[in-house]
């Protein structure tokens, strides 16, 4: 499982499937920020090789001041990331590799944390 950690300085994410003891870095956990499930719980369809990500059963805004800033799709042979913008819906596709499959997702708001399905 991959793991998330967040710089109390910059605010940039780093993604390991270490554990991580480095002095200003804080562990960001799924779901443990207060709210709506249903704006930021990725909803994933899986068809042969695609895998599609909606985030939230209930579109996510998109503002600059409020947005899904990137999204994860965990496999089992490492991690691919897609970046989003305020002028995009928060919706992306990813394409596995021969051999490779889909694991997990995750997704991060700016003002709510990390997500995953």
């Amino acid at each position: 499982m991959l793991k998330f950690y967040q710089c109390e300085k910059c605010k940039k994410v780093l993604i390991t499937k270490e554990e991580m003891t480095c002095e200003g870095w804080v562990e960001l956990v799924p779901g443990s920020t207060d709210a709506a499930q249903e704006k930021h719980v990725p909803v994933v369809t899986k068809k042969c090789k695609q895998v599609k990500v909606d985030v939230g059963s209930v579109a996510h805004p998109m503002t600059k001041e409020h947005l899904i800033e990137w999204v994860v799709l965990e496999t089992e042979k490492g991690y691919q990331v897609k970046y989003l913008t305020a002028e995009e819906a928060p919706v992306c596709s990813f394409s596995l590799t021969d051999g490779d499959k889909a694991v997990r997702v995750y997704a991060y708001c700016n003002l709510h944390g990390l997500w995953t399905a």
